[in-house]
């Protein structure tokens, strides 16, 4: 029994399982291929062929499918985890000669993610397992995981906290005591949000100190994460630091229950925002930013003035505001900084946009990974710099210098004298360090009245900087090393029967130790689990 084939353009083909011809005009196609099969029964011979095509060709194809792209794409997602789906679509193009939806793409995009950083569900169960290891390889890192419905199994997460032991310690030794706090929202199938605490180094760049992921942004969540956090600072109800935040919701009331000792400054852009919502225009603007800006009394005073005399409503809504939260001149001048917007964490944030739709092991991955180069390249860095202080003293004395030229100096005696600066008259004092202005007292630099005093007398400006720049106390800030760790398929698994090692003291009473961790599937449509 004699086995042929046949191949043809199927344009009229009803029985072929090949997709039919779609060209308007009906017209048999010439292509045909005849094949017969010879006695070794492996081996096929073409007896006819005719590869003349008179129909037009598709550019749809049914076996591209998701699964097809993801695979056949997934070394340029590994390398590129941004790559738009546009760009899927023209690469699919150009290699292919199809054309997809950006639908598929989307889909293809998503199980390549999956396949590269593993199922969400299944890195919930191994929530227990990153604990474990944050702890065993390095030690002295504050961490906690919350569980709910411990009585009714199996539990729910809840919140995650991971405060690295060289964060901790490169804060406390030398960054200044200056934190911002903030929230951002995560994308992906489970969202939530990630709550971050960020400090200021010595030339004033972000120095990540501790980070969270919490389900929702609450007041109890708030207070549980700062909790942790003032425990592991060694601070006392936040007396010595001082936390800048764009009043998140429930964060002012986790604040005043947690940190009622701190001093607590809030972001003027986010006030301003909501300012202008009632008060807008230039007259307006002009008076909130210089009376935010004012390191004087008299000088807020005169701005608020200028409101009140342009709305009797503005000035209240700003009055309503406590001084000492968001002007300067309210400020205490034992932090050496008179930053008045919540920059550090809209940096740190920022930079976080790559990680939010990570799975959540992924996402706490990528940001210890990130923290960790970070500063291996902040202390690698400073060894090329040989001066004293850090770039950003330069980098202010720079403006300054252009600007001191405007300013005359009348000396009272050799340490004393009196400044005139744009229409103002200001005191400086240079062997205690005293002015008026209090620019000096905020920022630990000397102010451009300082600086004309200094320049007239031929001083040397970085003997009058405060030793909070300098590149000894930086170098102490990032010296505490990271220690490295395994890759997820090398960790241990810990169990009900392999509890994990009891943690450190703030956290014997909250923390459930040896429990599985898993979160449930919720849907967005109400009333559907």
């Amino acid at each position: 029994m004699s086995i042929f084939v046949v191949v043809k353009c199927p344009w009229n083909a009803k029985r072929s399982r090949l997709p039919k011809c779609t060209c308007k005009v009906k017209r048999k196609c010439k292509y045909r291929l005849y094949a017969t099969r010879l006695d070794d029964g492996l081996t096929f011979q073409i007896r006819s062929l005719n590869l003349e095509h008179v129909c037009a060709f598709t550019t749809k194809n049914r076996m591209v499918t998701s699964e097809y792209i993801a695979e056949k794409y997934l070394e340029t997602w590994r390398n590129d985890p941004n790559w738009s789906l546009i760009g899927v679509q023209s690469r699919v193009k150009f290699d292919l000669g199809v054309d997809v939806g950006y639908h598929k793409c989307w889909v293809a995009r998503a199980r390549a993610k999956m396949m590269i950083h593993g199922n969400l569900d299944g890195q919930y169960s191994r929530v227990w397992d990153y604990v474990f290891q944050i702890r065993k390889f390095n030690p002295g890192s504050p961490t906690c995981v919350k569980v709910d419905r411990i009585d009714r199994p199996p539990p729910i997460f809840q919140i995650m906290y991971i405060c690295l032991a060289a964060c901790k310690e490169g804060f406390v030794k030398r960054c200044r005591p200056l934190l911002g706090v903030d929230g951002c929202h995560l994308k992906g199938q489970y969202p939530g949000m990630c709550l971050v605490v960020v400090s200021m180094d010595v030339n004033n760049n972000i120095f990540s100190v501790a980070w969270a992921v919490v389900e929702v942004e609450n007041a109890e969540t708030w207070q549980w994460f700062l909790d942790l956090l003032v425990r592991d600072i060694g601070s006392d109800e936040g007396d010595g630091l001082t936390f800048m935040s764009d009043r998140q919701k429930g964060l002012l009331e986790a604040m005043n229950v947690v940190v009622p000792s701190a001093e607590t400054r809030f972001c003027v852009r986010h006030i301003w925002a909501n300012f202008k919502l009632q008060f807008a225009g230039i007259g307006f603007k002009e008076n909130f930013w210089k009376a935010a800006w004012a390191t004087t009394e008299a000088e807020f005073n005169f701005e608020m003035a200028g409101i009140k005399y342009l709305s009797e409503g503005a000035y209240n809504y700003l009055n309503r505001i406590p001084p000492r939260h968001w002007s300067r001149h309210a400020f205490s001048t034992n932090y050496k900084s008179s930053m008045i917007t919540n920059n550090l964490c809209e940096s740190f944030n920022a930079v976080l946009k790559d990680a939010k739709d990570k799975a959540i092991l992924t996402h706490m991955e990528w940001m210890r990974r990130y923290v960790m180069k970070r500063n291996y390249e902040k202390r690698e860095g400073v060894d090329k710099y040989d001066d004293d202080f850090m770039p950003y003293i330069d980098k202010c004395f720079k403006k300054m210098y252009t600007e001191v030229r405007y300013a005359k100096v009348h000396p009272s005696k050799s340490t004393n004298f009196e400044v005139d600066y744009k229409g103002g008259n200001f005191t400086v004092n240079l062997v205690e360090q005293k002015f008026n202005c209090k620019h000096w007292e905020l920022s630990g630099i000397p102010c451009i009245h300082a600086m004309a005093c200094i320049v007239n007398q031929r001083l040397i400006p970085k003997d009058y900087v405060n030793d909070a720049y300098s590149k000894e106390k930086y170098l102490l800030a990032y010296s505490p090393a990271f220690s490295q760790m395994p890759g997820v398929d090398q960790w241990e698994k810990t169990g009900l029967d392999e509890p994990l090692p009891p943690p450190p003291p703030p956290y014997q009473e909250g923390c459930l130790e040896g429990l599985p961790i898993r979160k449930e599937k919720r849907s967005r449509v109400k009333g559907v689990k």
